[in-house]
Order: C-alpha cells, then sequence, then structure tokens
C-alpha cells in the first residue's frame, strides 16, 4: 500500500497562536466558546482550569475571559470592559484583519457583504464589527445588490476555495457604483483544499483527521469524498478499513494537533496487512486561488520502500516538523546562535534545527534592545514554545512572565499574604503555580472548618494563602505548602476583636434577625451572631419568637449581657418596648367611659378585656342599679357593654370598673299621700 503523508500538518500560525496564549493563562479563565474546535484540545485546556463557555453572561465579574481564535462580535469586547473582564485576546491574525477592514468600511458607508456560513462564530463575529448590518451568503444561491451604491465582498477563512469564482458570479452587482472583493481565505485553507483535491484524486481511500465540529476539517471531507472513499476520524483511527486499498492519504484540518495525525498515521501503518510505502508530499511554491483555479500540482518526492517495521514508522515519523515533538508552552533551555535584527536565533540542545526569538518576545517592557544588548554567543536563555507550526518558535517574556512572581517568596517568608488560581488536584490537596514555584494546599487547609471533600470544586479558584514560616518554602525543589485556612482565621479573630472591643451592656444596637430557635431569636448585630430569648422579646406572654419579629429585618436591640470567653452576648427587645400596664394607664384614666368585651363570669362579678391581654373587674354590685342574686342574668360572655373606669392601680395590675355609673339612677319611689285626704 502505498501511503501519501503531506509534510504540512498540525496547527495553522493562527490557532498556535491562540493556544500559545490560552496556555499562558493561569487556571480559573474562561473561554467564549470552544477556543478551535477540537475536542482534544478543550479537554486540555479544562484540565488547566480553562472553562468553555456558550454566553459571556456566564462569566463572573472581573475574571478572565479568552477571545477564541474565531473572533467575537465587538459587543462582547464592550460587555467585558463594563463588567472589568481581563481579556485574553486569541482571535487569529487573518480574522482581525477582515472584522478591522469591516468596521472601517461601514464606517465610510459600504455595504459588507460576507460569503461564508451565517450560523458560524467567525462570521458572527466580523458581522457584529459593522453593527450586524452585513449581508451574509452561502456563495451559492444567487445575491441581488441593487440598492447598494458601495459594496465590499469578504469571505470566510475557511471557505471552500472550489466556490470561490462562482460565489463572485453569484453576485449581482449591476447597480453598484463602486466593488470591492477581499479575498480572505487563508494561506493554510487553501493549502489543506488543495492537498485534499490533489492526494484524494490519486487515492481510493482519503483519511481526514480532525474534529467533527470543526469547519475546515468538513470542507476537507467534502472535497476528500468528491473523489474516493473518505473516512473522518477524531484521531483514534483503530475503525479505518485498509482492505482492497492501494493509495491512500492523511490529510489534516488546520486546528488538529500533530499528534493525532501521528496516531492516525502509527496505527495505518501497523494495521496494513502489506508492505507499506512512504510518499511525503513537500510544496515549494505558495498556493493561491484568485480565479478558481487550483495551483499547479507539488512534485512528490519518492521515498524508500521498507516493510513495515521499526524502521519505517521512525523514518515516517521523522518527516513531520521536526518542532512537533515540542509541545505549545514546553519550557526549553537553548544556546544563542546569532542575534538578528529581526530576533535571536538559538538552538536547542535536543534539537537538529535551530530555533527562533521575535523580538517582540524577548522582553516583558518590550524594550527587546536592551536584552540583545546583553546578549552574545554561546549565551544560555530559558524561553517557552510558543509555535511549532513552521520551525520552532520561542519566548523569552512568556518565561520571564512566569517567574516574575519569584519576587513575592521573599515576603512570603515573612508571612505576607498571596493570591494563587489552583490548577490541579493531587492526592489530599490543590496544586497552582506562583513564577516557578508550586503552591501545595491541603484539603484541611482550605476552608477555616472542616475538610473539604471535593478538591475538584476548587479547581480555576483563586485562594487567598499565607505560609507559617519559611520551614514551609523549598527553594531546592520550588515548592510553598500554604494555607487559606490561617487567613481565614486570622480575619475571624480580627473581626471578633473588632466587636468586642466596640460593644458594652446597655448600649443600644441595630441587629438583623438571621433565624429562629424555640428558646429565640438569632441576631445578626454587626457580622456577629447574638441571641435574643423569648422571653426577652415581649412584655406579654408569647409562644415563640415569630410572633414579634420577622426574620432579615432589622431591629433595635438592649444588649443585656456580653460573656466574651463563651463567645455570647445576650440581647432584648422587650426592655426598649413600652410596658402594656404602663400604656394602659394613658388609655384608660379614673373616671373615663371605654366599651369592653365579657370574658368571663365569676360569682363575685366580670372581667372584661379592655385591651389585649388588660381586663378591667366590674363587681356584681357595680353591674346594675338594681340588686342582682345572679350576675348571669344581666350579662353573658361576649357582650360589649360600656364602663366606666373606677379605679386604676398599675402596680398590682388591678382596674375597678363600674357599669351602673353609665346607666341612668331610677327615680326614688314617690311618696305615700297624707292622711288629710282619705276619706
Amino acid at each position: 500500500m502505498k501511503l501519501y503523508l503531506p509534510k504540512e500538518t498540525g496547527f495553522c500560525n493562527g490557532v498556535s497562536a491562540a493556544l500559545n496564549k490560552a496556555y499562558q493563562t493561569e487556571g480559573g479563565a474562561y473561554c467564549l466558546g470552544q477556543i478551535v474546535h477540537n475536542k482534544s484540545v478543550t479537554d486540555a485546556l479544562l484540565a488547566r482550569g480553562i472553562v468553555t463557555v456558550d454566553d459571556i453572561s456566564r462569566v463572573p465579574d472581573g475574571a478572565t475571559l479568552i477571545i477564541r481564535a474565531h473572533g467575537a462580535p465587538k459587543s462582547v469586547y464592550d460587555e467585558a470592559e463594563r463588567r472589568k473582564l481581563n481579556i485574553v485576546d486569541a482571535t487569529c491574525p487573518s480574522v482581525r484583519a477582515i472584522q478591522r477592514k469591516a468596521a472601517k468600511y461601514h464606517a465610510d458607508g459600504y455595504t459588507i457583504v460576507l460569503v461564508g456560513d451565517a450560523s458560524h462564530p467567525e462570521i458572527i463575529g466580523i458581522n457584529g464589527w459593522c453593527d450586524n448590518s452585513a449581508i451574509i451568503f452561502d456563495g451559492r444561491s444567487k445575491l441581488n445588490l441593487e440598492n447598494a451604491e458601495k459594496v465590499l465582498v469578504m469571505f470566510q477563512t475557511t471557505f471552500d476555495t472550489r466556490f470561490f469564482e462562482k460565489s463572485l458570479q453569484n453576485i449581482s452587482t449591476d447597480h453598484v457604483k463602486t466593488l470591492e472583493i477581499f479575498n480572505s481565505i487563508c494561506y493554510t485553507t487553501l493549502q489543506r483544499q488543495y492537498y485534499a483535491q490533489m492526494l484524494s484524486a490519486k487515492c481510493d481511500l482519503a483519511v481526514v483527521v480532525g474534529d467533527a465540529d470543526s469547519s475546515n476539517t468538513k470542507r476537507l471531507f467534502e472535497i476528500a469524498s468528491q473523489n474516493c472513499r473518505t473516512v473522518l476520524t477524531d484521531g483514534n483511527g483503530a475503525d479505518i478499513d485498509l482492505s482492497n486499498c492501494k493509495n491512500a492519504c492523511i490529510i489534516s484540518g488546520a486546528s488538529t494537533p500533530t499528534e493525532l495525525v501521528k496516531g492516525v498515521f502509527r496505527r495505518m501503518v501497523e494495521n496494513a496487512k502489506d508492505t507499506v510505502v512512504v510518499e511525503t508530499v513537500t510544496s515549494d511554491e505558495s498556493v493561491e486561488t484568485t480565479s478558481g483555479e487550483v495551483a499547479k500540482e507539488v512534485e512528490v518526492a519518492k521515498e524508500k520502500v521498507m516493510d513495515k517495521n521499526e524502521a519505517l514508522l521512525a523514518k515516517a515519523v521523522s518527516e513531520m516538523k521536526e518542532g512537533h515533538r515540542y509541545k505549545l508552552g514546553q519550557k526549553v533551555k537553548c544556546r544563542v546562535v546569532l542575534v538578528s535584527d529581526d530576533g535571536v536565533y538559538v538552538r536547542i540542545p535536543s534539537s537538529k534545527k535551530e530555533a527562533f526569538i521575535p523580538n517582540e518576545e524577548l522582553s516583558l517592557d518590550g524594550d527587546y534592545q536592551e536584552v540583545k544588548k546583553a546578549l552574545a554567543a554561546d549565551s544560555m536563555l530559558e524561553c517557552a514554545v510558543i509555535s511549532v507550526d513552521k520551525g520552532i518558535t520561542l519566548s523569552k517574556k512568556v518565561i520571564d512572565e512566569r517567574y516574575k512572581d519569584d519576587a513575592l517568596v521573599e515576603g512570603i517568608k515573612q508571612g505576607e499574604e498571596f493570591k494563587v488560581t489552583m490548577t490541579r488536584v493531587g492526592k489530599e490537596c490543590l496544586t497552582g503555580k506562583l513564577g516557578s514555584y508550586t503552591v501545595v494546599v491541603h484539603a484541611s487547609q482550605i476552608k477555616a472548618t472542616g475538610y473539604v471533600k471535593n478538591l475538584t470544586d476548587y479547581v480555576g479558584k483563586t485562594l487567598r494563602l499565607v505560609v507559617s514560616g519559611p520551614d514551609k518554602i523549598d527553594d531546592r525543589k520550588r515548592v510553598i505548602f500554604a494555607s487559606q485556612k490561617a487567613v481565614l482565621l486570622a480575619e475571624k479573630k480580627a473581626k471578633e476583636d473588632e466587636f468586642w472591643n466596640n460593644i458594652a451592656e446597655n448600649e443600644i444596637v441595630e441587629g438583623k434577625v438571621l433565624r429562629f430557635a424555640s428558646f429565640g431569636a438569632f441576631v445578626d448585630v454587626r457580622g456577629f451572631d447574638c441571641l435574643a430569648h423569648t422571653s426577652d422579646l415581649s412584655w406579654e406572654r408569647i409562644s415563640g419568637p415569630a410572633e414579634v419579629l420577622e426574620i432579615g429585618k432589622v431591629y433595635e436591640f438592649l444588649v443585656l449581657a456580653l460573656d466574651r470567653e463563651k463567645n455570647r452576648v445576650s440581647l432584648g427587645y422587650r426592655q426598649l418596648q413600652p410596658k402594656p400596664w404602663d400604656v394602659a394607664a394613658q388609655k384608660f384614666p379614673v373616671g373615663s367611659v371605654v366599651k369592653g368585651k365579657v370574658a368571663r363570669i365569676m360569682p363575685f362579678g366580670a372581667f372584661i378585656e379592655l385591651d389585649k391581654h388588660i381586663d378591667g373587674l366590674l363587681h356584681v354590685s357595680n353591674v346594675s342599679w338594681e340588686w342582682l342574686d345572679d350576675i348571669n342574668k344581666a350579662l353573658k360572655v361576649g357582650d360589649e357593654i360600656e364602663v366606666q373606669i373606677m379605679e386604676f392601680d398599675a402596680e398590682n395590675k388591678r382596674i375597678t370598673l363600674s357599669r351602673k355609673a353609665v346607666l341612668p339612677k331610677p327615680e326614688e319611689a314617690a311618696p305615700a299621700e297624707s292622711g288629710d285626704n282619705a276619706e
């Protein structure tokens, strides 16, 4: 079987740059949509504490927001600024150029036409830079622009190059006075689609490696499937049927990691039932498409036929870019070879090729000239890998950024508080990075009390930490053992000291009712839980605190007792309320006539309810001017009657009433006639 393998595999420049920015971002960040359409990449970022969200509303205020390679509408940037989000813009430079052009031409009065998939995030993002006014069409239908005078036409970067010319023919521009066309299909798209067209035409099997959600990968599948049997795989490759296959090729999308391509290649070689001939395909000329024609065929270099063994595997894999042996973000030590105007060429000891550090990646403050002055041939530098697409590109700035926090360690040894975002779960602990140090926080040192069982809940969260002393920092191993519990307990003690030093007995304080218990109410006073016992809530007898107070409301209380040793504060509410009998003395003065209800009847008289919990005694002798042998003949429970207050004894809580005092006094009987008139 002959297997064609393009030399250009792996991430494009835009994807490499986006991932580099994401890998440099500390855990706890949020990415608005998949940074690229590849699940393995998204899973790798999640393991680093970078969470993918589908809407900016799910990003907490003040958090870090990564704008993915596809870009985002201007409204996202405006919302992020309003909510003080820290933006890490990983928009592909090609996409960013289209966004800027859309904004500029829209401001100049142009109608913007975007050729591509209206539902694709790249198109949605570009449209957001021209006030969502762009006309979007798929390039295959007809588009009439009779109402537009000035028009700019641009393309989705992953648009199918086969339909470039046809899409332009489908735009009716008879009434357009000014027409500008910007072929914004990116170079990598042209190159990969060319390989898909050319290689599938000479094969009976094409294997497209990439994510099914990736637009550029799906386009490669569509192109190749026009010519031969085509399989789309996410990197497994185990189910690829190689029977009766004489010629096969591997094609990969621009968002497909090289490691996945290598994995598919290995499994295809292992599963082949006969001798495998590997031909790597290279291109010495750039691929251009301006009239719909595909660039001329690249030269296919013949490789020596080998049996299916380790030599074959090693040889073929080595044909892939050497840089892909390095991972993005990987730290490497390198030796300076040449200082040039554009940057610094270095050699990595384990690599056969030179790597390059661009000027903009030499210094944190941007003064790369000072860094260059200090460099000499054979100087050693520590850098991070930021791209492996076309050779190995390194950054000294990334390492300086990582290590700048090392300056904090001396203060940390003296007990200064510091913050670290937790990125991984270890054995009963969380870990994060502070410069070149690994920070370890045990599960028992996360909360003020208790032991955290589900540590994954804290991945991506920033902890406030201290160490108990220099012995908790191992400079040789670059490890810091820290505690958030100590910070929380110290804060709690400081609040308690502040509370106890500024409160006194008999002081009137404001408190918010938190919760009820059978014996009273718990009240928040200046952040401290205090207790108002049920017996201190009302002058009257009540069954529970809910009869007097409401949860969530603020009331004034009197501090009755303080016990700092037991951390207890007793409050009173009734002490600040008027006593019922003091109120009654003002409400029912002696001599006044009031209405009351017969509450209960006794042989000697009746108790009349004048107010809530205030009763007066109406003696049987004061019920009527007539003599009563049974009070029940005149009154019954529930009757409302008028009575006069005869006596009020507040000290003994006794009121004497009279009903007959408000009744007309019967006239005295007339005297008998004198005897003089008797017959």
